[in-house]
């Protein structure tokens, strides 16, 4: 069954059935009706790639990140929604982290096999930098890439990691550590410079304990908390660079006896779903992942319409205070 052979049994042009496929606003509701019930029951089915290769469009984004961690599927679902407002599909692409991983994504939509790319932090932003004349066109969502020039929606990290140092220093915490994330990676750096400042500002020493870095995990949030209880004097509060890391520190000062919130308060950073399901329930900065996802396919959409200039979107992130943080003891 042809374009031409539904036409001819309705008795209107092949662009009318285009039309009331692809842009059924466009046409009156009884022919809008007519056309598709005819389809339907004629069993049409468009040749898409032929449309595809006409038009210079996949109608398909690619969303990369680095994890499959619930707060990356926090943001893909922001994604998926405004897909579904602007006609588009998605795929997600998994570097885990992979340089390599994150280039071959990139690769496959230069080669028209997408319309464009939300990339969700990068696992090497001067790769990116070196290949700018073979960049498709691409968003940055959570931080911006330096050095590349694309339009990006993100957080302050460096101000959030403020907030939550206040938060601690507020209750009258003195003795206060961080657990950072990836020694290398921007987000990680912003945090630990947001501390680091907020410590000096208060007249405090943000390198009284050790400088602690790793995964974005909560064995390794376990690993750096063990650490920090052999420091003598102990802390009292601990800011960690994400949720799942503090989650991994309240759970070894549990195994020592110690309570979180009495004994040791620590605040997370993210308020992925787990923070308030965990008991105690977590105090942390909330970053507003399915928004940012949203922001990020529509300013990618925009580009692709050629509606946009560069644009740098920063949303606010917010304290949120529950179980694991309180006033220090004696």
């Amino acid at each position: 069954m042809t374009i031409k052979e539904v036409a001819a049994q309705l008795g209107v042009s092949p662009s009318t059935i285009s039309r009331a496929l692809a842009h059924p606003e466009m046409l009156r509701a009884e022919t809008r009706v007519r056309v598709l019930e005819t389809v339907e029951r004629l069993g049409y089915q468009p040749n898409l790639i032929a449309r595809d290769l006409r038009r210079q469009e996949t109608r398909l984004l690619y969303v990369v990140v680095p994890t499959l961690s619930p707060f990356f599927l926090d943001v893909f679902r922001g994604v998926e929604r405004g897909a579904r407002e602007t006609g588009y599909a998605v795929v997600m692409g998994h570097t885990e982290r992979d340089v390599a991983r994150e280039q071959l994504f990139v690769d496959q939509v230069a080669s028209r096999r997408g319309d464009g790319v939300i990339l969700v932090t990068s696992s090497d932003p001067t790769a990116l930098k070196v290949r700018t004349k073979r960049m498709p066109p691409v968003v940055a969502a959570l931080e911006e890439i330096k050095g590349l020039h694309a339009p990006a929606v993100r957080v302050d990290h460096h101000k959030g990691a403020m907030d939550a140092t206040n938060h601690l220093l507020a209750l009258g915490h003195r003795l206060v550590a961080h657990i950072g994330g990836p020694e290398k990676q921007v987000i990680a750096q912003h945090r630990r410079e947001g501390f680091n400042e907020t410590m000096l500002q208060a007249g405090l020493d943000p390198t009284a304990f050790p400088y602690l870095s790793g995964d974005y995990a909560v064995a390794w949030g376990e690993r750096a908390m063990e650490t920090l209880l052999t420091c003598n004097p102990l802390p009292t509060g601990v800011f960690a660079g994400n949720d799942e890391i503090a989650i991994g520190a309240i759970r070894a000062m549990s195994r020592v006896g110690l309570q979180v919130g009495r004994d040791i308060s620590v605040i997370g950073f993210d308020d992925q779903r787990i923070a308030s399901l965990y008991e105690p329930a977590l105090t942390t900065i909330k970053v507003p992942t399915e928004e940012l996802g949203y922001r990020a396919i529509l300013l990618l959409v925009d580009k692709l319409r050629g509606n946009t200039a560069e644009v740098d979107i920063v949303l606010p992130t917010s304290l949120i205070i529950r179980a694991t943080t309180g006033m220090p003891r004696g």
